[in-house]
């Protein structure tokens, strides 16, 4: 008996042949992600900031006062006393008197460590302050 219209089944692509493409354009997308992206320090001290309408102008050579809910204060990455932080500030603007001071309060904290903190900002020569908010659209 002779069999006709029988053939070899032709080789197929085996699994991995067929995910290697998608598993190297997750891998691309990963490395773009990692390089485009910007890696920042986190917060010295957690803070939610008040919201705000007005948009955000962004200042990058501003140095962060950071004033969290119960009154802790940290300045860019290092938490200090407010003693500390007069005199830390008085060098800094020895260097650069027109330097702007960022505070990134918690909207939380005591409107008084707010305020005794801008006083001491202004004792160690602070002229340019702003205060940090969040952005929220108003309907």
């Amino acid at each position: 008996m002779k069999l006709t219209g029988l053939s070899i089944p032709s080789a197929q692509p085996s699994i991995d042949d067929r995910i290697m493409p998608l598993i190297n354009i997750v891998f691309l997308l990963l490395i773009f992600f990692l390089v485009a992206g910007v890696i920042r320090e986190p917060d010295p001290i957690e803070v939610e900031p008040p919201a705000s309408a007005a948009e955000e102008t962004s200042l990058p050579e501003a140095l962060n006062v950071y004033v969290d809910a119960d009154g802790t204060i940290a300045l860019e990455d290092r938490v200090l006393s407010s003693l500390e932080l007069q005199a830390e500030i008085t060098r800094q603007l020895s260097k650069a008197p027109e330097t702007v001071i960022r505070i990134v309060a918690d909207q939380s904290a005591e409107t008084v460590n707010v305020i005794e903190m801008l006083d001491n900002l202004r004792d160690a020569g602070a002229t340019h302050v702003k205060l940090a908010t969040r952005y929220v659209e108003v309907p």
